[in-house]
């Protein structure tokens, strides 16, 4: 029975084979009205629909005239590479050694090697594991640092290896182009490692108390200093003015002695009419004046001083530093174990 089984899939692995190879009169009969019909589009310059009908021919009976023709179409829509692929394959299938395409084919293979355009990609030599794609389609690796050949026209070139920035290149080439490309492809920093926390203190999780040590905000410590500065610049005001009025009263003191002394028995003042001297007479109310007005400023800055100093005191007394945390964790080290009392007040 295992005889006779395999006896009988060796019998149609030899059909299947012979069918791939023969095909059947009716489809050598369809290939050939598709050739025709491809021959016909082909007058009409209609190439890409002359190249479908060569490709569905070339499914049932791959021959050097289907090949050829394929390749003609292509290379009118610029389809280059293909182009050369095709005429490179009819001249493989070519049998009879005076076949019509046999001198045709080495011209069009020199000239299509003339027209292609290529790329070659310039590695840094210490990328070896890097991947290549060219318009989303995946090259191998071999081709870097090679010429690769592409068709006339726009393309995107992508290169990318792990731990290395990503190459990415848009490209537009004409015929005979022959570009050569940097693709430097540096390597990525590593974000730095984050410092490694002290077990000896503090082998487990960190707690919620632990975690709120943190330094407090300095917000307290400005507004005590700006009310600290405010009250002892108001204190400073008050003190000037109130010295620059103690002067202003004695420069009028002095005047008035002054007048005293030139008219000791008139009546009603030293500067009743007739005055004794104009010039201190006039000098008197101004220097009366500024004095009143210097007291004025003084009592404004005590003031001042006063509501600066009850800022602070009020500041201080009701804004409090940051509360006191207390973490206690197991303490273990070479010559003793406890339990360690980390605080802030």
């Amino acid at each position: 029975m295992k005889i006779a089984g395999l006896t009988g899939v060796a019998a149609l692995a030899l059909f299947a084979v012979r069918l791939a190879a023969d095909p059947l009169p009716a489809e050598i009969a369809l290939a050939r009205r598709l050739f025709a019909e491809a021959r016909a589009a082909e007058s009409n310059k209609d190439w890409p629909g002359a190249g479908s009908k060569l490709r569905e021919a070339i499914a049932i009976k791959e021959t050097a005239g289907l090949r050829f023709h394929l390749a003609y179409c292509e290379e009118q829509q610029g389809m280059l590479v293909e182009a050369l692929n095709d005429y490179e394959r009819a001249e493989d299938l070519l049998t009879q050694p005076n076949d019509d395409f046999r001198t045709q084919l080495p011209s069009k293979k020199e000239s299509l090697h003339k027209r292609i355009p290529t790329v070659t990609l310039v590695m840094p030599p210490e990328v070896t594991d890097a991947t290549l794609t060219v318009d989303d389609h995946p090259l191998s690796s071999t081709f870097l640092g090679k010429a690769i050949p592409l068709n006339p026209g726009r393309h995107t070139v992508v290169v990318s290896s792990p731990n290395r920035t990503t190459f990415t290149s848009e490209l537009t080439l004409n015929e005979t182009d022959a570009l050569v490309t940097n693709a430097p492809m540096l390597p990525v920093a590593k974000p730095p490692a984050a410092p490694a926390l002290s077990t000896a203190m503090s082998p487990g999780p960190a707690s919620a108390d632990s975690l709120s040590m943190t330094n407090p905000s300095h917000a307290r410590t400005y507004v005590l200093i700006g009310e600290a500065v405010i009250a002892v610049g108001a204190l400073a005001v008050g003190i000037g003015y109130t010295v620059a009025a103690s002067s202003e009263d004695s420069n009028a003191a002095s005047d008035l002695a002054s007048l005293n002394r030139l008219a000791p028995n008139r009546a009603g003042g030293a500067c009743s009419p007739p005055p004794a001297d104009a010039v201190i007479c006039a000098r008197l109310p101004e220097s009366s004046d500024r004095a009143q007005n210097d007291r004025f400023i003084a009592t404004l800055g005590f003031i001042g001083a006063g509501v600066g100093a009850a800022a602070f005191a009020g500041t201080f007394i009701l804004w409090p530093s940051a509360r006191a945390k207390v973490a206690v964790a197991p303490l273990a080290l070479p010559t003793f174990s406890g339990l360690s009392v980390a605080g802030q007040f």
